[in-house]
């Protein structure tokens, strides 16, 4: 290939942006579905090509073939989108730091990047530019993360203040929604991840509509009983782990009120990916804008003229004001000038087509059952201790809610970290920035630290006033000021996994968070907590279930750090060489 200007840092692999799943409910996945599948006999070369075209469609152009615009003129090679001028940025900042100056011309920034690269000149950079960098890309994220955890939380903030037997309700019927039905909903959608963006990037548009419409279709059908179950058998599924049976009737109430909601909330998903496979982040966001304070508002307005009924009304209702808004925003307000790939992304829909939708589902389910299977478990490792919970009462219950629901909140800053950082490292390897990846690495989980010692600083300082936020219960707050000292700790073992996992998603180490997850919460945590909530003479209080969950997290942020800080980066360069110049035929 000789020296053909392959190694963009703004080019780097695309498959990142399948590592993470997130939604409105639970944590942050650490899962590629192709990590857990095997190509079959003639999926090799052809998703060999496909990377490689995702991968020009992401950044908005094709060596092969060049965009249009509207006028006929033939694009610069990169399209000068926001996104793009954001990363120039940087290839601008990391040039300087290496005394090599550039005009204001873009694209001279661009060319100035490949030749330092080809000629080995970007071999470093710092720790205060990755710092600044790190720091910059992470608010954004910050914002949207904590806008869809937002959506769960104002139910619990609202319906706490009506008594501990409604949180604790509020909190279990949220529990269970997760379990069964968001998990469901997005580990189904993960399948998307990485269909949509290949068939985008194989230039197949309509393809990416068809399969939307698939993966929503199977969703439906899965999503059917469980939907049945949650309107007429609500109270017989919580009665068989509820031992209170007014808080299993109100738990019930909750998911029946929320059932209406889960269509549009299965709709926003597969649209925020629909989007996603054509480098649209920032519409989701734009929405959620409008949602979270809107769901807000109405969760206080609902609760305080009908009482616990409010909390489920409204979200549901707000689902449906996320969905359409994401269908108004992509057919009214996207201009393809100002997306990656100047394409409009109704471009891609190729009109509704239900039979089709029903059928040929074999590729989609080989995807989603991986994908499912992992969020799943991950909600269910994370919810556990809400369902132990119940058993020591209804106080312990509330009190479990206020906990669960901060040590959420708080999650959401590293985890937005962690996603900045594995962009970063990505980068630097798809540029073949050895020691640059290693410094950003250093960096990220350093800065991970400072950010976790901050949120453990909040949840300690304020314990008492976190809790008479939420409730006006006396013993409530007495019960989780005793045990909120615990979950502040614990906040530098989460931060820690949260970073680390960052980090292996950059560098492409995602199944080594996934055994060590397993095995940490499933061999370790959850048997520790179980032993000390209810067998050990310290039984019978809050405080196992999250020493339990503190030992576990504590090991998967040890084990993650140590093998992204160890990690052979020259052998990590080479992987995404491999991923980002493809020599074969298309």
């Amino acid at each position: 290939m000789g020296n053909d200007k392959k190694h963009q840092f703004t080019h780097s692999n695309t498959r990142r942006r399948a590592s993470v799943v997130y939604g409105s409910d639970g944590k942050g996945g650490i899962f590629v579905p192709s990590d857990f599948i095997t190509a079959g006999p003639d999926d090799g070369a052809e998703d060999e090509s496909i990377i490689r075209r995702d991968e020009e469609s992401a950044v908005g152009f094709s060596e092969t073939e060049p965009l249009l615009a509207p006028n006929g003129r033939k694009f610069s090679k990169h399209r000068k989108s926001s996104v793009a001028r954001e990363l120039i940025e940087e290839e601008r900042e990391l040039l300087k730091s290496h005394n090599i100056n550039v005009g204001a011309d873009e694209d001279e920034v661009i060319d100035a990047f490949e030749n330092a690269v080809i000629n080995k000149q970007l071999e470093e950079t710092t720790w205060q530019i990755e710092l600044v960098s790190l720091f910059k890309a992470s608010i954004p994220l910050v914002v949207t993360f904590l806008l869809q955890m937002s959506l769960s939380t104002v139910s619990v903030f609202t319906v706490g203040h009506l008594g501990a037997t409604e949180l604790a309700a509020v909190s279990m019927g949220s529990m269970t929604a997760n379990i069964t039905g968001y998990a469901t909903i997005q580990g189904i959608s993960t399948a998307l991840d990485t269909l949509c963006p290949q068939a985008f990037g194989a230039k197949k548009y309509t393809l990416v509509g068809a399969y939307i419409q698939k993966c929503i279709a199977l969703i439906v059908v899965v999503m059917l009983p469980i939907l049945v179950i949650w309107v007429f058998f609500g109270y017989g599924l919580i009665c068989l782990i509820v031992p209170d049976k007014e808080t299993a009737k109100l738990a019930a109430v909750y998911l029946k009120y929320i059932a209406p909601g889960i269509p549009a909330y299965i709709a926003f998903e597969c649209g925020k990916r629909f989007l996603q496979a054509q480098g649209i982040f920032h519409i989701s966001t734009y929405v959620l804008l409008i949602a979270a304070p809107s769901n807000l508002v109405m969760n206080i307005f609902l609760v305080n003229r009908i009482g616990y009924l409010g909390a489920p009304i409204a979200v549901a209702i707000n689902y449906w004001i996320m969905a359409l808004g994401l269908i108004v925003s992509i057919v009214f307000f996207i201009d393809k000038d100002q997306t990656p790939s100047g394409i409009h992304p109704l471009s891609c829909w190729g009109g509704l087509n239900v039979r089709q939708a029903f059928t040929g589902w074999k590729k989609l389910a080989s995807l989603a059952l991986p994908g499912l299977v992992m969020l799943e478990a991950e909600f269910l490792a994370f919810e556990i201790l809400t369902l132990m919970a119940s058993y020591l009462g209804t106080v312990a219950l509330a009190a479990q809610s206020i906990g669960t629901t901060m040590a959420a909140l708080a999650y959401q800053v590293p985890f937005a970290i962690g996603i900045a950082s594995s962009t970063r490292i990505a980068n630097f390897l798809g540029a073949g920035l050895v020691s640059a990846a290693r410094t950003s690495t250093k960096v990220s989980i350093s800065f991970g630290l400072v950010i976790s010692i901050l949120n453990f600083l909040v949840l300690f300082c304020f314990q008492t006033q976190i809790a008479q936020a939420f409730t006006k219960d006396e013993d409530v707050i007495r019960t989780v000021g005793g045990v909120m000292w615990l979950i502040a700790i614990m906040q530098i073992s989460d931060s820690m996994n949260a970073n680390s996992a960052g980090c292996l998603r950059g560098q492409g180490q995602t199944k080594i968070g996934g055994i060590v997850n397993f095995v940490s919460y499933y061999m370790l945590g959850i048997p520790l907590s179980i032993y000390i909530t209810f067998y050990s003479r310290f039984g019978g209080t809050l405080h196992g279930l999250w020493f339990g969950s503190f030992v576990a997290l504590t090991v998967i942020g040890v084990v993650q750090s140590y093998y992204a800080l160890c990690a052979d980066f020259e052998q990590l360069c080479e992987n995404a060489k491999k991923n980002t110049t493809v020599e074969h035929h298309y």
